[in-house]
C-alpha cells in the first residue's frame, strides 16, 4: 500500500530542516540523511505525527552533524536538469544555480550562488553549456595557478617543468606522461583547495619517479608532508 509522500520541518536553533516523511509497514522510525542534503523519515503506519515531529526532533542536533559534514566533504553529481535550485559544486563548497532570462549567455559566481543567464530558461542545453564553460575557465584559472605554487615546492628537487593540460577524464583526477605533460581533470575544481594540491603534488613528483616506488612516497612527504590526510579527503569524493 502507497502513502502520499508529506514534507514537514524542523527547527534547529536558527535553522530549519525540511524532512521527507514515508509511512510503511515496519516496526521502527528510522532517519536517513543522503548525499543529496535530503531528510528522509521512514516511519511505522501507526506513529502519529506528533509522536514522528519528536522523534526527529531529538536527533535534529545527530541531522545537523550529518548535513554539515556532507556539505563540507562531499561533491554532488552534476545537475542533471539544469534548473535554478540544483547544487553545484566549487572548491569543496556547495551553491544554487540560479538561472535567469537574458538575450546574452554567460555564468558568475556571486555569493552563494552561481548565476546563468541565457535567452531560454527552458533550454536546459544552453544552461548546460554556460555551466561547463564556466567550469572549464575556473579549472584553466584555479589549477594553473596551484601548478605554479606546487611547483615551487619540487623545483629545488629537480623536477622539470610540466607542460599542463586540463580536460574532462572519467576514472582519475590527474595523470602525467613520460614527456613531461600534466593532465588534470576539469572536475579537480570542485575539491577542496588541499586536495587539488595533493593531486597536483602527486603528478609533479611522478615527473621524476614515474612510479610508485619507495623514491616516489619518500619525494612526496618531503614536498607535501600531510599528503596522506588530503589523499583520505580526496578519497570520500565522488568522480562521476
Amino acid at each position: 500500500m502507497k502513502t502520499k509522500v508529506v514534507t514537514h520541518i524542523i527547527e534547529f536553533g536558527s535553522r530549519q530542516i525540511p524532512y521527507r516523511l514515508y509511512r510503511a509497514d515496519r516496526k521502527r522510525l528510522r532517519i536517513v540523511v543522503s548525499p543529496e542534503l535530503t531528510v528522509d523519515v521512514h516511519a511505522p503506519r501507526t506513529a502519529n505525527d506528533e509522536q514522528i515531529h519528536l522523534a526527529v526532533r531529538k536527533k535534529a542536533p545527530w541531522i545537523m552533524r550529518k548535513l554539515d559534514k556532507l556539505e563540507t566533504y562531499h561533491p554532488l553529481p552534476a545537475p542533471k536538469r539544469y534548473v535554478s535550485g540544483e547544487t553545484l559544486v566549487y572548491l569543496g563548497r556547495q551553491y544554487r544555480l540560479k538561472v535567469v532570462k537574458d538575450s546574452k549567455q554567460s555564468a558568475k559566481l556571486l555569493g552563494r550562488f552561481l548565476w546563468v543567464w541565457v535567452e531560454d530558461k527552458n533550454d536546459t542545453q544552453s544552461v548546460k553549456k554556460a555551466v561547463d564553460q564556466w567550469y572549464r575557465k575556473r579549472a584553466r584559472a584555479t589549477l594553473g595557478r596551484y601548478l605554479e605554487k606546487c611547483y615551487t615546492v619540487v623545483l629545488r628537487h629537480g623536477v622539470p617543468e610540466p607542460l599542463l593540460v586540463i580536460r574532462k577524464m572519467r576514472a582519475r583526477w590527474g595523470s602525467c606522461s613520460n614527456s613531461g605533460r600534466i593532465t588534470l581533470n576539469v572536475k579537480l575544481v570542485q575539491v577542496p583547495v588541499h586536495c587539488i594540491e595533493y593531486v597536483i603534488m602527486h603528478e609533479l613528483c611522478h615527473l621524476k619517479h614515474n612510479n610508485h616506488s619507495k623514491a616516489f612516497y619518500s619525494l612526496l612527504t618531503r614536498c607535501q608532508p600531510d599528503w596522506r590526510k588530503r589523499k583520505e579527503i580526496l578519497d570520500k569524493f565522488r568522480l562521476s
